[in-house]
């Protein structure tokens, strides 16, 4: 039975309203955890990391709209319920029927929340298991402590109407969930710090034990891509392991390395950093022989705060490189070639231009379908070179990898037949098959300004009328609205219509393609990727080309 308004202190927590507590208790903590999902995902590509979790929360977005349109409508249709149906059903039924509507719309919520699209789904791992159940247990005490709130302030206050509607007050609780999951995550920090370290050391451990060859692979672009490149290349010869993906995090190396025994030859580590000191502690776990830098610029620029720090975290790989370790360096980048000259230890530079270059390559032939191109190391040449990666960036890529390759053994010849067998990588200037006549570039993932001028290029090669999807650049902090005017400008000289992803950005996009003398009437604004597509398919036709340049990540 549900409790009534207590007459005494003495009834205000019976045992039989504990346990009635407890089960409303539980119950709304399961409806809240599901209706988290959002922000349970944000977190986790935050890296749990709280300081960038609340400073997201701080910006307006839809979900908390959302949620509080949930806390709204379950709030008043559990008031008029209640009113409604005391003076028929009693008032027991009644609560029970306004707790009934809440659920309801509850669940309702939950429905819309998954019907929205994400580009990363909520991975189900140890560490977010242990999260929810934190998580779940707040929700708990939270609820029950606002259910005893309420009697008390029903038996302290005592006007009719508040004591009828008392348990209204749960109907709010959704608009504390985001802070809820925080403080969940700052419980379980201390824990999941201890847990890391335990992973770190075991990771070290192994790496140490291990008689293999030790690269590591950093940039603010292209490193999953000369990775990719360089596995290839070196299979010819060697067992090779590398982290694959974008893992470039201490827990991806951990992840990458349980994988690691006896038959492996080469570990090749993608290393990423969004602060300085990122690229040293990676460095510290792997110890590398070698290390490669594909080029620095102002991706990440938001969390860095200053060019100049990107560039000093991206040496901390050198820096970290024992006395005879080796390193090289892209000769297509100026900060790469800076850094190349502040290296004082072993150090070659590879690419498509620049001086004192081992690695390069002559007679590029780029189409739409691939890439011809000679190779030369040193005083060797390497033929007629073929690889269905687009772009001259690819080849400048191909290059870096190849050096490397060749330093480490593997026969001119063998890199000629790992060149030929190179694939594209998802969501990286990848042509995507389709039945419409038309031509897909997909190029969304985290895109940046020298790979936005690769994309474009790559477009310029295609023949037929060119539609570009973007959402603009991202996390490039006070730099940001400059870079997208740029971008804007850039585009108007390669595409013929542009539709723009989501309100981000779509004013200096927009600025940028005016200046650039585009056609306004060729300007499609769309508020996300969904509503994009749909109008793609409105004004799409045979014979168009379509490039998706970057995607917003689900925490914009």
């Amino acid at each position: 039975m549900f409790p009534l308004l207590a007459t005494s202190v003495k009834d205000l927590l019976t045992v039989d309203s504990v346990i009635i507590y407890i089960w409303i208790s539980v119950v709304n903590a399961l409806l809240l955890i599901y209706a988290s999902h959002k922000y349970l995902l944000a977190l986790q590509q935050f890296g749990y990391k709280n300081k960038r979790y609340f400073k997201w929360l701080k910006i307006k977005n839809i979900h908390y709209t959302r949620l509080m349109l949930l806390s709204l409508l379950g709030f008043l249709f559990f008031l008029l319920l209640n009113v409604c149906f005391t003076s028929i059903l009693g008032e027991e039924i009644a609560i029970y029927i306004g707790f009934a509507s809440y659920l309801i719309f509850g669940i309702a919520y939950i429905k819309t929340e998954q019907q929205t699209t994400e580009k990363l789904k909520l991975k189900i791992t140890k560490r977010i298991v242990r999260l929810s159940i934190v998580y779940f247990l707040v929700i708990t005490a939270v609820s029950f402590g606002t259910l005893i709130l309420a009697d008390i302030l029903a038996y302290l206050i005592k006007i009719d109407i508040f004591c009828l509607l008392r348990y209204a007050l749960v109907c709010f609780i959704p608009l504390i969930l985001p802070l809820l999951l925080l403080i969940a995550n700052a419980v379980l920090l201390p824990f999941e710090s201890l847990n890391n370290k335990r992973y770190i050391r075991k990771t070290k451990e192994a790496l140490e034990k291990a008689d293999i060859i030790k690269i590591g692979i950093t940039g603010s672009y292209g490193k999953t891509t000369v990775k990719n490149i360089l596995a290839t290349l070196l299979s010819q010869k060697y067992r090779v392991l590398a982290t694959p993906e974008s893992y470039n995090t201490p827990l991806g190396i951990a992840l990458t390395t349980k994988k690691l025994d006896s038959t492996h030859d080469v570990f090749i580590a993608e290393m990423g950093a969004r602060q300085v000191g990122d690229i040293s502690d990676l460095a510290t776990i792997v110890k590398p022989k070698y290390a490669i830098l594909t080029g620095v610029n102002t991706q990440h620029l938001e969390t860095f705060k200053a060019q100049e720090n990107i560039i000093k975290t991206k040496f901390e790989l050198f820096e970290n490189l024992p006395v005879d370790g080796v390193g090289f360096f892209s000769s297509d980048n100026e900060n790469s070639v800076k850094l190349f000259n502040d290296f004082t230890g072993e150090k070659y530079l590879a690419g498509i231009g620049g001086e004192d270059i081992t690695a390069t390559a002559e007679n590029v032939k780029t189409t739409p379908w691939g890439t011809v191109f000679d190779l030369k190391i040193g005083d060797k040449r390497l033929f007629d070179c073929h690889t269905n990666l687009l772009g001259k960036h690819n080849v400048s890529n191909i290059c870096l990898a190849s050096l490397v390759a060749y330093k480490l053994g593997v026969s001119l010849k063998d890199i000629g037949v790992g060149i030929n067998r190179l694939t594209t990588v998802k969501h990286r200037l990848e042509i995507v098959p389709n039945n419409h006549g038309v031509t897909i570039i997909d190029d969304s993932y985290n895109s940046n300004e020298t790979g936005l001028k690769a994309a474009l290029e790559v477009l310029s090669s295609f023949e037929g009328r060119k539609i570009v999807l973007t959402p603009g650049l991202i996390e490039l902090g006070t730099e940001e609205n400059i870079a997208n005017f740029k971008f804007g400008v850039e585009l108007s000289k390669t595409a013929d219509k542009v539709i723009i992803i989501g309100a981000h950005n779509a004013e200096m996009l927009i600025s940028g393609l005016l200046e650039g003398g585009f056609d306004r009437k060729n300007i499609i604004f769309a508020k996300n990727l969904t509503k994009g597509n749909a109008k793609l398919n409105e004004i799409m036709k045979e014979g168009d080309v379509i490039l998706f340049e970057n995607d917003l990540p689900d925490t914009y």
